[in-house]
């Protein structure tokens, strides 16, 4: 939750002096967060394809909220010349379940 990072939601609202955080508890109530975030649904859950099977899309969820972004950033984004960034440049330690598996990658 922006520059603050906490292992977890609930950290943001602790009283412990080490993880104490003043902005969160003054915005909104932890419940209030929480119940936001159980019904806010971007994508019908019927259409919901299990994983394992085809034509899984592991951002289903967000898919249609991820594609009006990506159609707003083209539309007002115009690149010039010389932006090129490799992914091989930006050290990433995270985990992704739809990240691909290149053999030719310099770095692996």
């Amino acid at each position: 939750m922006g520059l603050d990072k906490k292992p977890t939601l609930y950290d943001y609202w602790t009283r412990h002096p080490v993880l104490h955080s003043s902005f969160a508890p003054k915005v909104m109530v932890r419940e209030h967060l929480l119940s936001i975030l159980a019904f806010l649904h971007i994508n019908d859950n019927a259409t919901f394809v299990p994983h394992g099977q085809p034509d899984h899309d592991p951002i289903q969820k967000i898919r249609p909220f991820v594609d009006h972004l990506n159609a707003k950033f083209k539309e007002v984004y115009q690149p010039q010349r010389e932006v090129c960034i490799d992914e091989a440049m930006i050290p990433f330690k995270g985990r992704f379940r739809f990240k691909v598996y290149m053999k030719d990658k310099p770095t692996k």
